[in-house]
């Protein structure tokens, strides 16, 4: 690509076109030399008038992040808000791009015009995400999307390089984790905006949630404990409240 197309890809952006998005991701993604021009292009342009949310949904593998996302995202789209959602997938070590199977399990949302899902590989990256993901991240704030659901990868304690970068970040958690939180306790109420006990309808939610309030007392304001059933898509209202609330405080 070459650097003539790079101010007709930036008015596409503008517009929130599709294509136009594609092609600036790739170029993050594969830290082609138009990067740092398209990073300060993007920079220039004024916030749109959107709502403007990002939101790092983090956690183990198998907490039901991806579920979760989907729930929240069909919410958002009940309101008429653009969504874009950046999954974070491990690396395949023969091709070393992402698995794909967080889009898999979003497929109803893939096909919703409102909703824009981009799958990408850690590529090794520490912290369950890569830059590319920060700067795609900014890329649909600028176009003009409401909320940016985040998805990391799922890499345990060290997954928590996107709390540096968006507006909110939910901790997912199931009942069976209290031996990882008894494990970094003492940080835990750095980790999140808010933690959400999901599966809450398996034995141990009311324990978790019993030592997450033990673990967040003192201080200021203690972050926000949430129980979901996010297959049931139950729990899932006051967790988009919580984000609402974070719209109307941007505004």
């Amino acid at each position: 690509m070459t650097t003539n197309l790079l101010q007709p890809m930036i008015q596409g952006i503008k517009k929130g076109e599709v294509r136009s998005l594609a092609q600036a991701i790739s170029i993050f993604e594969d830290n082609a030399p138009l990067k740092a021009r398209l990073l300060t292009k993007l920079r220039s342009l004024p916030r749109p008038l959107a709502c403007g949310v990002s939101i790092g949904i983090t956690g183990s593998a198998g907490s039901g992040k991806s579920t979760l996302i989907a729930a929240l995202a069909k919410m958002m789209r009940r309101d008429r808000k653009k969504v874009a959602v950046i999954a974070v997938d491990p690396t395949s070590p023969k091709t070393g791009g992402a698995f794909l199977g967080d889009r898999i399990r979003m497929q109803e949302l893939a096909e919703d015009p409102g909703v824009f899902i981009r799958s990408m590989a850690s590529r090794g990256a520490r912290g369950g995400v890569n830059r590319a993901a920060k700067d795609t991240a900014q890329l649909f704030l600028k176009a003009g999307y409401d909320f940016v659901l985040i998805e990391t990868v799922g890499a345990g304690q060290l997954d928590y390089e996107v709390t540096r970068f968006v507006d909110l970040t939910f901790l997912v958690l199931t009942p069976e984790a209290g031996d990882e939180m008894q494990f970094m306790k003492a940080g835990l109420r750095e980790l999140a905006d808010a933690f959400v006990i999901n599966k809450s309808d398996r034995p141990g939610a009311q324990v978790m949630e019993g030592f997450l309030k033990q673990a967040l007392t003192g201080g200021k304001s203690a972050p926000a404990i949430f129980k979901t059933i996010a297959e049931q898509k139950k729990g899932i209202e006051p967790l988009y409240q919580l984000i609402c609330r974070c719209c109307r405080e941007q505004k």
